[in-house]
């Protein structure tokens, strides 16, 4: 092994133990408020500091605590001690990825490869520490409820109730739900309650939390409710409890469903050298193919179909919250958009106002839940087209290069073989013919010329006829392969073809998002009854603090329900009316009709009446529903996780062989018959 091996392997033993100290270290500190001592964790907040320094560093530490800031918002000694710590994992599991993959395959192109691959997967290690840490809160928050039930009881007060839930929390070592109790509690006592609470809103880790906070705020303010001999803030907290039972099973079970497919979805991706080589070795005229031009377009389709398949499972695969954008910083498209000459050319491509197209791609952002507007799509369309233009012609480049690289450089075998391996004394003979048919090209300048080869061949040494004539015949069809490796005309066509390809990809994504998202609609809206059911009876309760209530838990909904909070004080029922033409979704225009009648006459008790009716049927008809988007999401996770294998079977090993035996069965028949 050379010196730069060794260093790589250095580096990657220094990041795994790194990694580990910090896991250790995380692990002893979890307990309480014993993170805020300790050497473990003044080691890392000091490499905090030191990573900070460095540009890269600080760039990859900034992406990752934003990440992470969602359920440590308010101690920034947590967010940058975890931060650390999967940075270090992170580091430690791309340095020894490259080098296991180096020491195997020895190969830069596929080296680089990889790198771009870990650069997916480190992002997928990110996460599953922030999956993770979803689950183990949500966990953590069904202990805090049934404390915060039992304390509740006892001491009747909501306020008193939380404080002692808090100090069990804390002698238990919950940290993560303890320092959300003890934020919560802070809100309870405060001097404005209500300002804590829109604070509070903006940086609780999940929905749950922000609806237990509001309830808990609405019960100090105003009191308690008995309805049937039984206290209507214990069972708003069952119907959460029961809420997030559901969110757990249906992340452990789609976890546990789809658990290797991210690693299967890419393996392909790794095997196209080790399988080109077996199948080269096996069967000879498999090399040309693989060589050829077919043969890298092939290769790439696979590459592609790996990263594409990655991606989707990615989208599939998540149920938190669409990405936010931290800060006021534009996206890229945004800022591009922004640029003289593109917003021009970007205006004049969208659709004009009342159109169907523009009313049909707007409807497709709105439910692909995106957070982009049609001129950012477009923008982006155009981004995607040019640069599928581009690759296009390096492509064609390239595969014109490589071809006369092949021509000149590397040897061919006999037309018509059908043998496996030739010997190696049969391989040195065929690169001499090689290197003696460059030289002859070279001198002719690459031209069939028969006269002008003669002349070189007699000068090489070669005088017989019988050798000579073949020797000419072979040169003057390399001639002519030569001057067919030029970029041509019908290769611009295909790059103009990929260029309305690229062009198409981001509304394709938009519909496969949205077609993702519609199975979380069907939850989203099952979720809206809970929240009513917990609502419906406490005091003071009517239509707007629902919608509100709704528009704080909601994702899939949440722009047009914050547009009809905003109308709602010129007109509640025109602002109910055009909610329910820009929602459009079956399951919740009925919820938005029941409010329509709670907002005019009945009130939202006799309005939502038969919610509790039918609480036995809604439960069973949940449990059924989330059993239904959990098959679902794994069906469609398998199908699109084992494309890639499927396209490496079918593209790169069947196609060739079928294509190469056919090639070389008519060529030894065409010998044959020539005798």
């Amino acid at each position: 092994m050379n010196t730069y091996l060794w260093i790589v392997i250095a580096c990657g033993l220094g990041a795994a133990l790194l990694a580990l100290l910090a896991i250790k270290q995380q692990k002893k500190s979890l307990g309480g408020r014993s993170l805020r001592s300790g050497s473990g964790t003044a080691f890392l907040i000091f490499l905090y500091t030191v990573l900070s320094r460095y540009r890269f560093s600080r760039s990859i530490l900034y992406y990752i605590r934003k990440r992470l800031e969602f359920y440590t918002h308010f101690d920034e000694l947590a967010v940058r001690k975890k931060t650390v710590v999967v940075f270090l994992v992170t580091a430690a599991f791309f340095t020894a990825s490259l080098l296991l993959f180096w020491m195997i395959t020895r190969d830069a192109l596929m080296l680089l490869i990889l790198a771009l691959i870990l650069f997916f997967l480190a992002d997928t290690i990110i996460d599953i520490f922030v999956s993770n840490i979803h689950v183990k809160l949500l966990k953590q928050q069904l202990v805090y409820h049934e404390l915060l039930r039992h304390k509740y009881y006892e001491l009747k007060s909501v306020e008193d109730a939380n404080y002692e839930a808090c100090e069990a929390l804390n002698k238990r070592g919950l940290f993560e739900i303890y320092l959300q109790a003890e934020r919560i509690g802070d809100i309870l006592s405060g001097a404005d309650q209500e300002k804590g609470l829109e604070h509070y809103y903006e940086v609780a880790p999940n929905k749950y939390l922000k609806l237990l906070a509001a309830m808990m705020h609405i019960t100090r303010e105003y009191g308690d409710t008995q309805k049937d001999g039984g206290s209507v803030f214990i069972r708003g907290i069952s119907h959460l409890s029961s809420e997030i039972r559901a969110d757990v099973f249906k992340r452990e079970r789609l976890r546990f469903a789809l658990r290797s497919l991210n690693v299967i979805s890419l393996l392909p991706i790794f095997l196209i050298k080790p399988l080109r080589q077996w199948a080269g070795n096996s069967f000879t005229p498999l090399n040309n193919f693989y060589n050829s031009r077919a043969g890298i377009i092939l290769g790439i389709g696979t590459v592609i179909a790996a990263f594409g398949s990655y991606i989707a499972l990615r989208r599939i695969q998540r149920f938190d919250d669409p990405e936010k954008t931290y800060g006021e910083r534009k996206s890229l498209e945004g800022r591009i958009y922004e640029m003289g000459i593109v917003y021009r050319i970007v205006d004049r491509l969208v659709p004009g106002d009342y159109t169907m197209k523009k009313a049909e791609l707007e409807s497709l952002i709105k439910g692909s839940v995106s957070g982009i507007n049609i001129q950012i799509l477009y923008t982006r369309r155009v981004i995607i087209g040019l640069m599928a233009f581009i690759l296009g012609l390096i492509l064609f480049i390239g595969l014109n290069l490589n071809n006369a690289y092949h021509i000149l450089y590397v040897h061919e075998i006999p037309k018509g073989y059908l043998g496996g391996r030739l010997s190696d004394s049969e391989y040195e003979k065929l690169q001499e013919i090689t290197d003696l048919d460059r030289k002859i090209l070279i001198k002719v300048n690459k031209k069939p010329d028969a006269v002008l080869i003669r002349e070189a061949l007699a000068e090489e040494g070669l005088r017989d006829k019988a050798p000579q004539d073949l020797a000419v015949s072979r040169i003057i069809e390399k001639c002519h392969r030569l001057s067919y490796c030029k970029f041509k005309w019908y290769e611009l066509l295909l790059c103009i073809l990929l260029f309305l390809l690229g062009y198409q990809i981001p509304v394709l994504s938009l519909r496969f998002l949205k077609s993702v998202r519609r199975i979380d609609m069907e939850e989203e809206a099952a979720q809206f009854q809970t929240i009513i059911l917990m609502l419906k009876d406490m005091s003071r309760t009517h239509v707007e603090e629902i919608l509100e209530w709704i528009e704080m838990f909601s994702v899939q909904f949440k722009e047009p329900i914050q547009k009809c909070l905003a109308n709602f004080s010129s007109g509640s029922e025109e602002a109910l009316d055009q909610l329910k033409e820009d929602v459009s979704f079956a399951p919740l225009v009925g919820i938005i009709e029941n409010l329509q009648l709670a907002n005019e006459e009945l009130g939202v008790q006799k309005a939502f009446e038969e919610l509790e009716d039918e609480m036995r049927y809604n439960q069973e008809k949940r449990k059924e529903l989330n059993e239904r988007i959990v098959e679902s999401k794994k069906n469609l996770g398998n199908m699109v996780g084992f494309m890639p294998v499927y396209s490496l079977i079918a593209l790169y090993l069947i196609i060739p062989m079928i294509v190469t035996g056919l090639q070389s069965i008519a060529t030894f028949y065409e010998q044959i018959s020539g005798f």
